[in-house]
């Protein structure tokens, strides 16, 4: 899966002056308001010395410049600790100031000497940067809890925006590695943002390791929450987990396979409940059936498709989908009410059509085979199962009139069955329609041909895709010869312009 970085989700704090004062304060329970956060930035007075350097360091463009100044504050706060000791908060918020300057200064490596930043104490030894922000990060909590929502904030800063999108940018790359170095250091940062569990997840799937790939999409949902800024965040990480899951329970056997096969359920139920317009819907319906039937749920399995029945932005696919559903769980009065939905909406829909009359069949009701039928083989001629599903009526009327005993209605029908069926056996090349894709401006219709007469078949395919009432949006012929008897070709037909719907071609002969 590729991963998209999203430009301004992070908030990113940089504090100067003397006190850190949330922007509102927040409702307490009962009334009133919760303290504010308040860190004193000029006692002792060398810490009110230090801000006025962190501004100089902060406007600093010269490169050279901006290291003097910050090699400056470093040596200050390393020297003589003890003066800060009444003030642990104030001293650790300067620490983190000057720290989120060097975090992001080009060259510098992750954790470099002490001596670079201008410590003077154990110059030589290591300073990881962002774990040290952690911290100072924590220190400053320790010593003033009120504080805690706004530290949680101010940790998504610049040092935690460029380990996240190296995160990310490492993880569109295929660098696994990388990705995963630079997510746990974006988590050292927060831990509870979505994005570096979302690049650990994706890094965890690529190396097959589903269970640890489910977990960090798990916290994807949690710390996503109703947040909008994460919504797409949230939903694939959603389908990823339940799918993944799914995964791992056709790979189990017994209670354990239930117990994982009905998280996957719920989580495909989750999404579809939260979005019921999603444009993969018929996948997640299919999913969370297959989910239900291997937690031998089966008993639950109507509650996938019924809504779908009263959702008014319910599409013809869905539709369709959730009336295969019912069919499989024996559900024949729902799966018909589904089919017919879906022809309704969608009166160009093949799938639809044929189903519709395969449920009639089905139903034994024989003679309401026809109408549906009749318009699925004006848009597929070439296909014998439809032409078939005319013989197929009619022999269902000739044996019911052959048990009321009205032979002159039996010979009608048995005629009309020997009629469909040599008229379909006759086709010369059959029509597969092997997929058919609509997108919002542009559809692309897979159709398969198998020559059953002798001749050597050679025949330019006119396909007109056309629009919810029938009206022609764009008109593609591909050639399709020549083909022996016996041999199959597939056809690929594309189509530009808004609102395609269906199809329909020429018979071929």
């Amino acid at each position: 899966m590729r991963l998209t970085f999203m430009a301004g989700v992070a908030t990113v704090v940089s504090l100067s002056g003397v006190a850190l004062v949330p922007s509102m304060m927040q409702a307490q329970p009962g009334g009133g308001v919760a303290p504010a956060c308040e860190i004193d930035q000029n006692s002792p007075k060398e810490l009110t010395l230090l801000s006025l350097k962190l501004q100089t360091a902060r406007s600093a463009t010269a490169p050279d410049a901006r290291k003097k100044v910050l090699r400056e504050i470093m040596k200050e706060l390393d020297t003589k600790p003890e003066r800060f000791a009444k003030n642990p908060a104030g001293y650790n918020l300067s620490l983190v100031q000057a720290l989120t300057i060097w975090g992001v200064e080009p060259g510098l490596a992750d954790a470099p000497a002490r001596s670079e930043l201008g410590f003077v104490t154990n110059p030589t030894a290591s300073y990881d940067i962002i774990a040290n922000m952690d911290v100072a990060y924590k220190a400053i909590v320790a010593a003033l809890p009120v504080c805690t929502a706004d530290i949680a904030a101010m940790r998504m800063n610049e040092v935690w925006l460029a380990a996240t999108k190296a995160a990310l940018d490492a993880s569109n790359s295929g660098k696994l590695d990388s990705a995963e170095y630079f997510a746990k250091r974006s988590m050292m940062m927060s831990a509870t943002n979505p994005y570096p569990h979302y690049v650990l997840a994706s890094v965890a799937n690529a190396r097959k390791d589903r269970a640890n790939a489910i977990m960090h999409w798990k916290h994807v949902v949690k710390y996503a929450a109703d947040d909008t800024t994460y919504r797409d965040l949230k939903s694939s990480s959603m389908y990823y987990a339940a799918m993944s899951q799914l995964e791992e329970a056709q790979e189990k056997t017994g209670d354990e396979q239930k117990a994982v096969a009905r998280e996957a359920a719920d989580g495909f139920k989750t999404m579809l409940a939260t979005n019921p317009d999603n444009p993969d819907a018929p996948n997640l319906l299919n999913a969370w059936a297959d989910a239900l039937t291997m937690a031998k749920d089966t008993a639950l399995i109507p509650t996938v498709y019924t809504p779908l029945l009263t959702q008014a932005t319910a599409t013809d696919i869905a539709l369709t989908t959730g009336g295969v559903i019912a069919t499989r769980a024996n559900k024949s009065e729902d799966a018909l009410k589904l089919f017919q939905a879906a022809a309704k909406v969608n009166p160009f829909n093949r799938d639809a059509l044929r189903n519709v009359a395969a449920a009639h069949y089905g139903k034994d009701q024989f003679a309401m085979m026809f109408d549906p039928t009749r318009k699925l083989v004006e848009i597929d001629p070439n296909n014998y199962d439809g032409w078939m599903l005319f013989a197929y009526a009619a022999q269902g009327l000739a044996k019911a009139a052959q048990t009321a005993k009205k032979p002159v209605e039996v010979k009608a029908w048995t005629d009309s069955l020997v009629k469909y069926q040599t008229f379909a056996e006759a086709l010369p090349v059959k029509v597969d329609i092997t997929s058919f894709d609509r997108r919002k401006d542009m559809a692309t219709l897979v159709i398969t041909l198998e020559q059953v007469a002798p001749a050597v078949g050679q025949y330019p395919v006119t396909i007109e895709f056309l629009d919810i009432a029938g009206a022609v949006v764009s008109t593609v012929t591909e050639a399709s010869g020549p083909i022996k008897k016996g041999e199959t070709k597939t056809v690929t037909l594309k189509a530009t312009g808004a609102g395609i719907m269906g199809y329909r071609y020429k018979a071929l002969r």
